[in-house]
């Protein structure tokens, strides 16, 4: 692939978002056929690995707006894949937890996405995929708060 002159080609932004659309596709392809769409995909894969998260953590992380996570955090609730527990300090604020539902429905994709994660970046160094990740973090924390989770 040559260098181009367009601002568009060389703009990181554009590069990004092209990367991200374009890997994120394969996979949504592959929950799709698991008969999980990418937005459940994202809340489940948020709550899997840790203690529970407040619906304002949760709307940062899976990056949809707070309205959004509500309605498929009710949506989720329903499937028996989440549920809503009450805090322990204030019974007013509401944390999410996955279930063992849906652990067992997200557990088996993580592995196929760490495939899909090996083979998008086949190409690079054990070295460059530590520096590619360690870099994408850094832009990506720049101006992002601490995130509140349930302890």
């Amino acid at each position: 692939m040559g260098v181009s002159d367009r601002f568009i080609d060389n703009y990181l932004l554009f590069q990004l978002a092209l990367a991200s659309h374009t890997f994120s596709e394969e996979f949504y392809a592959q929950l799709r056929t698991a008969g999980v769409s990418p937005s459940k995909w994202r809340i489940l894969l948020n709550l899997i690995d840790g203690p529970g998260m407040y619906l304002t953590s949760l709307a940062k992380y899976s990056l949809f707006e707070q309205s959004r996570v509500t309605k498929l955090v009710d949506q989720l609730v329903g499937e028996g894949l989440v549920e809503k527990r009450a805090g322990r300090q204030d019974r007013r604020r509401v944390s999410i937890h996955i279930t063992n539902k849906g652990t067992a429905l997200i557990a088996p994709l993580i592995e196929e996405a760490k495939v899909h994660e090996d083979s998008v970046l086949e190409r690079l160094t054990p070295e460059d995929r530590k520096n590619l990740k360690s870099i994408l973090l850094k832009l990506a924390h720049r101006h992002s708060g601490d995130v509140k989770f349930v302890i």
